[in-house]
Formats: C-alpha cells, structure tokens, sequence
C-alpha cells in the first residue's frame, strides 16, 4: 500500500495577513499548495493524508464575523484544490483550523478498507494548557477498534503526536500518550500511526511493532511531504521523503 502524507499548510488568502511564527509561509500556500497536490497524483498513491492546519485562522478574535467569513473561504479554496485528489483522502483538523467552519466543509472517513488495511481517523482537539486529548467519541472509536472482533491490520491517523513526545515549547502530543501507546502495543493491530503538528516532523520509527511518523509542515521551505510503502502483511516499511518541484 502507498500513501502520500502532507500537512501544516497555515494558508491564508482571504484571511488577511499573514502566520505569526516565522518562516510560515501562509500567503505563498495558493500557490504551492496544487504544485504539491499534482505531484502527490503523479506518484499513485493509494491513499492522500492530510493531517491537519490547513488554514492560519486567527486565534484572536476567531468568531469575529470577517474571520469567519474569510476562513469559510479559504477552507472552501482548499477543498477545491483537494479536489483534483481521484484517490481516498483523509482530510483532518488541527489547532489552527476553526473546527466549525472546518466541519461545515470537510467530512472525515473515519473507518474504512484500504487495500486490505483498516483505515481510522481521530478529530481531536486540544485541551486544557494546549495539550490535545482523545476523549468522547474520538477515545470510544479508539478503544472499541482496538478491542473489536475485526483482525485486519489498522492505520491511525491524526493531527497531534502519539509518538514521540516533543513538548519544547508548545505541547505537540497527547497529554495520555503512553497509555495511548501502551493500548496500541498491546492489541498489535496497528501497523502505522500519522501525525503532523510537529513542524520539524520526525522521521518513520518502529516502536512495539508500529510505526510512528510525523510529517513536516509544508508550509516552511523547502515544502516538505511524504510518502510511504506499507507492504502487504502491514509489518515492514519504507518511504521517500519528497519537496515541492523535486521529480
């Protein structure tokens, strides 16, 4: 199985300005943004994950009706732009999308077949202090299809981290990520977990029989995804780390 992964774009176009942070490149993603998708569709994938901050929404004043209407917008540009996408896509929420407006546009597979492998997505949300948590149905998905009768190898997938904790900073993994480990480890039905929101990434590493991969943000140079090869059996994996304009 291949699966492309991109993530942390922080566009902005009808949102006016530009991110906060230094080196996000938000008023350039319009731009970049179906550069990367026409790559994505060159290469084949079997799946296309997307793994949260697609748009910069302002966290100051996020309700005001002019941010509302300008992310409405721009998540609406962004759906056009995945549209291009013939592939399952999963496209996920991360922090820095309003979760409203992002759910008016977007619905997320949340349990399905993809050459024989299982695919679930979790729409978390941050906590307390930041720190994301998997509570509700998001934690009732979780536990029920790790505890299920169904045998086929599992693919989870999410904005925040499970593994590996990077908290300088800013609290980037799930505040019960061990217990959340520890109850992957223990079912051995997950063969790969994927995470953006961490914008240095972390390179592919097999922990208890799964894989944990973080993606780059894209929206820093040299725009950054990746992709993956999955075999068969769910147990062995490889990947290719890919940039904007690279063949």
């Amino acid at each position: 199985m291949i699966i492309a992964h991109i993530s942390d774009f922080h566009l902005r176009q009808h949102l006016k300005g530009t991110s906060a942070a230094l080196g996000r490149l938000s008023r350039e993603m319009v731009d970049k943004v179906p550069r990367a998708l026409e790559q994505i569709v060159e290469a084949h994938p079997d799946l296309v994950v997307v793994s949260g901050d697609l748009i910069d929404h302002p966290f100051e004043d996020m309700d005001h009706p002019d941010h509302l209407d300008a992310g409405r917008r721009d998540l609406r540009w962004f759906s056009e732009a995945l549209s291009v996408l013939p592939m399952p896509t999963v496209v996920l929420p991360g922090n820095h999308d309003h979760l409203v407006l992002f759910h008016e546009q977007f619905q997320i597979p949340v349990d399905f077949i993809v050459k024989g492998l299982r695919i679930l997505s979790f729409a978390d949300a941050e906590g307390e202090n930041h720190i994301p948590q998997r509570q509700g149905d998001e934690r009732v998905l979780f536990d029920q299809a790790l505890a299920d009768q169904d045998p086929r190898p599992q693919v989870h997938l999410q904005h925040y981290l499970v593994y590996p904790r990077r908290d300088e900073g800013y609290p980037h993994t799930y505040g019960d990520a061990e217990a959340l480990r520890t109850t992957i480890a223990r079912s051995g039905r997950v063969r790969l977990c994927l995470s953006g929101h961490y914008h240095p990434g972390h390179e592919p590493e097999c922990v208890d029989g799964t894989w944990f991969s973080v993606a780059p943000a894209f929206c820093e140079a040299p725009h950054r995804w990746r992709l993956y090869r999955l075999d068969v059996d769910g147990r062995t994996l490889t990947w290719e780390p890919r940039q904007l304009g690279q063949a």
